[in-house]
């Protein structure tokens, strides 16, 4: 490990199948269109050209690239034209996370991702083709903090040790999801929309192969059917897209697990990429619950941790640590893994007047398209519908608003469309701020914001149209331990 090592050979095919799925629609395109056009020859001859430069760039990616751990620091040496020297010190890395894709689980490797405090959206270090083993030894030393020498013969064996009691640590405590609450959350997880997005994004891709009849059929069907049938249409169209969400939800939550020994969280998940993340538990700053508008009324919840690294791009940079449970059972699951967190306190609701507020921010939207859709499309009247809709988000927006304070906490509850509740200790918020527009001073209403670390580098969480009082009350909570220690302070230079 300490003179540099390359990637598996594997790893040449794995970069190129994953340059042409980053392409995949473009190529599509090219090939599609070139195929029907004049220059039928120019474009076929191009299209291998542009395999044959992926496949070139992936063995000369793996060629370059290098890693080892030396002095304590992970070291990566890459680049084709530019090279790149990146070093990483043990004490940096905040979460390791292993992955087995298709191709990795076919060629029995496994997928290297190392992220650092403020990494950014992207994973700071990510090594596509190990052996199991390599990921565990790069883990070992990597996540033992104990020495700050990896290559002396004592500091390995004493890591070589540690591994040991942490392999034979008996496991504190497991949760896993069960097969019923895994079809639940796929089918009330909201990914309708996503689907639907997708196959839209899909079509404006390939809209322009598609003939011009076959808009003026679609059109002229539209218009002769019945609001009957269409309705129908619209109500098999979101099927389809339902049972596609729920098959999405189970690949990728199949299997979920999570395992506490001492002080690691070893989050394990996914049917055909297998995914596998050590989380420190001292490095998290943040628990959320989240409920959707479904899942609600239901009882049911997620719970999301902040942390600085580990994060996924799919999940706002979060790292999802229970995908569906019961409300009542999350705080013992917690208790359990993340006992800190765990905070039962009725919140402070938000003042009377400030509804009229979540009221005019709900609705003004809804009528600005709704109104001119009722005067000028053919069914636009039903449309209106969504008006009272529009006064009833605007309710529960304000009915579930409020905060909570305790001596090293503070709790959040917001609602946009899901119902989500932060609770962030005092420790670990970097700053806070409280503001107001021309309007809330009026009406002695306030923003309160707190800004914690993660993996991009940092989240905000705020509470709209707070009393006044109530934000100044949680300015002095948490600037009173600073002005304490500072009053300590002078006290002690005055001696």
């Amino acid at each position: 490990m300490n003179k540099g090592k390359r990637m598996h050979g594997a790893a040449i095919v794995i970069l190129f199948f994953g340059r042409i799925k980053d392409f995949l629609i473009p190529l599509i395109l090219a090939f599609v269109v070139g195929g029907t056009g004049p220059n039928i020859f120019g474009f076929r001859l191009v299209f291998p050209i542009i395999l044959a430069i992926m496949l070139i760039h992936s063995l000369l990616y793996w060629l370059t690239y290098r890693y080892s751990i030396e002095e304590g620091e992970l070291r990566i040496k890459q680049g084709i034209f530019i090279k790149k020297n990146r070093y990483i010190r043990r004490h940096r890395v905040q979460s390791f996370d292993v992955t087995a894709g298709v191709l990795q689980r076919l060629f029995r490797l496994v997928k290297v991702r190392i992220e650092t405090a403020g990494g950014g959206n992207e994973p700071e270090v990510e090594i596509v083709a190990v052996t199991k083993g390599e990921a565990k030894e790069l883990r070992s030393m990597l996540l033992n903090r104990g020495t700050t020498e990896v290559h002396d013969t004592e500091a390995e064996e004493t890591e070589e040790k540690k591994e040991e009691e942490l392999e034979a640590h008996p496991v504190d405590y497991q949760w896993k999801l069960p097969v019923r609450d895994l079809f639940i959350a796929g089918l009330t997880s909201g990914g309708v929309g996503l689907v639907l997005s997708a196959v839209l994004a899909l079509f404006t891709q390939v809209d322009q192969l598609l003939p011009e009849t076959f808009y003026e059929t679609t059109l002229g069907f539209f218009v002769e059917s019945s609001i009957f049938v269409i309705i129908i249409l619209i109500f098999l169209i979101t099927v389809i897209a339902w049972i596609i969400s729920i098959f999405i939800t189970v690949i990728k939550y199949g299997n979920f697990s999570v395992v506490k020994r001492g002080n690691d969280l070893i989050i394990s998940r996914g049917l055909l990429e297998t995914r596998q993340l050590t989380l420190n538990i001292k490095r998290i700053t943040t628990v959320r619950y989240v409920a959707t508008m479904i899942r609600q009324p239901l009882g049911f919840t997620s719970v999301y941790v902040e942390s600085a690294g580990g994060g996924s791009s799919d999940e706002q940079l979060s790292t999802l640590l229970l995908p569906l449970v019961r409300k009542k059972a999350a705080n013992e699951i917690l208790n359990e893994i993340v006992p800190d967190y765990v905070i039962e306190k009725q919140l402070t609701p938000l003042p009377k007047r400030a509804l009229i507020r979540f009221m005019v921010r709900a609705v003004i939207p809804v009528l600005i398209v709704v109104i001119p859709a009722a005067v000028w499309l053919p069914f636009g009247n039903w449309l209106l519908i969504f008006i009272p809709v529009a006064f009833a988000l605007g309710w529960l927006r304000y009915k579930d608003g409020g905060h909570a304070v305790t001596k090293r906490h503070v709790i959040f509850q917001t609602r946009h469309f899901n119902l989500t509740r932060e609770v962030v200790p005092k420790k670990r918020i970097q700053s806070v701020e409280k503001s107001h527009s021309l309007f809330q001073r009026r009406m002695g209403l306030c923003t309160f914001t707190v800004s914690i670390l993660s993996t991009a580098g940092g989240k905000s969480f705020s509470v709209r149209d707070m009393a006044e009082d109530d934000g100044n009350d949680l300015y002095q909570w948490y600037s009173y331990e600073k002005e304490t220690q500072h009053e300590k302070k002078l006290g002690q230079n005055s001696l």
